[in-house]
């Protein structure tokens, strides 16, 4: 039977269950109805409508000492797919994914590494990945540039929602973010690039006006823009550390990249007492492989936009 009414309240109603599967991924009506604050009769007709459309799957049975037992629903895992993906480049070029169902589970992951890299070798990648996965509606894309408005790329494949564009060190922070739940600025040193920096406050991402925010290899003391390379010494990765201090104030600064390494930590920590008062610093960390962090930024991403 074809539901009634089209009004807000209905496109409200739908979503917050939706949200709920999103969020929770599992529940019973009751359950459903207590966390969306929907009437248990309007939950009902909602789940009927999602079963029909195929948004979501009956789980098991739950039996109950008095009454009827009653079912569990949660997303139906090929309602979307979605895809994560980042580009490295250090000694050689790396284009690494996951793919997922819509309850997390893992699909496939890959590594692929090329001697160079340009931009049709990851279009090529995409078009393979969408050609062989019918279910696959969101992809996120995390690249070492500098990404304003998170920009959505159109597609004329009608499956296709949306491809997410990060820079990759502001995705690498929000991953952590989400993971650990505290505000936290990352600081990269990668190889054959300037430094870059992102900060999460409150939960939120300072990505600034057009996404320059963190670009510290602009710096004046540099001369970055003309020269088009870093020279990363000793005595220049502190002062872009302190630059990140006073900027920022952060309460925790994690250093990575190609350029540093964990044994550099105390000659920086020493060195940015000359610039900065040993009650600003923060406590400095290093993180040598980031690509859990890296997944989570592309995944949450996405998370964040899915919409019925």
């Amino acid at each position: 039977m074809e539901r009634k009414g089209t009004g807000k309240l209905r496109v409200i109603n739908d979503q917050k269950v939706f949200d709920y599967f999103i969020n929770e991924e599992i529940g019973t009506k009751k359950e459903i109805a207590q966390k969306t604050n929907v009437s248990i009769m309007t939950t009902g007709t909602i789940l009927n409508d999602f079963l029909l459309k195929g948004i979501i799957v009956e789980n098991e049975l739950i039996y109950v000492e008095k009454g009827r037992p009653t079912h569990q629903y949660k997303l139906n895992p090929d309602y979307y797919h979605e895809c994560m993906m980042y580009v490295k480049k250090n000694d050689c070029c790396s284009i690494i994914y996951c793919l997922k169902n819509a309850l997390g589970e893992l699909i496939d992951s890959k590594k692929i590494k090329k001697k160079e890299l340009v931009g049709e070798d990851i279009v090529n990648c995409l078009n393979k990945i969408i050609e062989e996965d019918k279910y696959l509606q969101y992809i996120s894309l995390g690249l070492p540039a500098i990404i304003s408005n998170n920009q959505v790329i159109e597609s004329d494949i009608d499956s296709l929602k949306e491809i997410l564009l990060m820079n990759d060190i502001k995705c690498i922070a929000y991953g952590y973010n989400q993971m650990h739940h505290q505000n936290v600025c990352f600081l990269t040193f990668p190889k054959d690039s300037g430094p870059g920096c992102s900060m999460i406050l409150d939960n939120q991402l300072i990505d600034g006006n057009n996404g320059i925010a963190g670009e510290v290899a602009y710096l004046p003391l540099f001369d970055f823009l003309k020269k088009r390379e870093f020279d990363n010494s000793l005595e220049n990765i502190i002062q872009v550390v302190a630059t990140t201090i006073v900027m920022y104030n952060p309460h925790l600064l994690i250093l990575t990249g190609e350029n540093i390494k964990e044994d550099d930590l105390e000659a920086i920590q020493k060195g940015d007492l000359n610039y900065v008062p040993i009650h600003f610093m923060p406590s400095l960390k290093y993180q040598e492989n980031c690509e859990d962090y890296y997944f989570q930024g592309l995944e949450s991403q996405i998370i964040q936009r899915i919409q019925l």
